[in-house]
């Protein structure tokens, strides 16, 4: 090109592809930013929600070990009970029973 020519249309379409081409990286840029900062995010709330379970399995056992724990205490007090006599059937305890059904 020689001086005080105008560039050619192939020029300025270069220029405008290359400015279209510039603002899609930097959207392109500006996107893998947002993912990143949504990747860390869901990273640290997936350790957190590690460490709640973690803990909540802990609990459980814990309450899972005093049941057992209540569970024999009233075992061992029932067996401390004394059995009740066998009772005999009476004729009032028959008449009892017929009347009822």
């Amino acid at each position: 090109m020689g001086e005080g020519a105008l560039p050619s249309p192939s020029g300025s379409y270069t220029i405008r592809a290359m400015d279209q081409a510039s603002q899609e990286v930097e959207r392109l840029g500006e996107r893998v930013d947002q993912i990143l900062h949504a990747v860390r995010r869901l990273a640290d709330e997936n350790t957190q929600l590690r460490e709640q379970l973690a803990a909540s399995r802990d609990a459980n056992e814990h309450l899972q070990q005093r049941i057992a724990e209540a569970r024999e205490r009233v075992q061992a007090a029932l067996s401390r009970l004394p059995t009740p006599p066998e009772r005999v059937s009476t004729r009032d305890d028959v008449a009892e029973h017929d009347s009822a059904e």
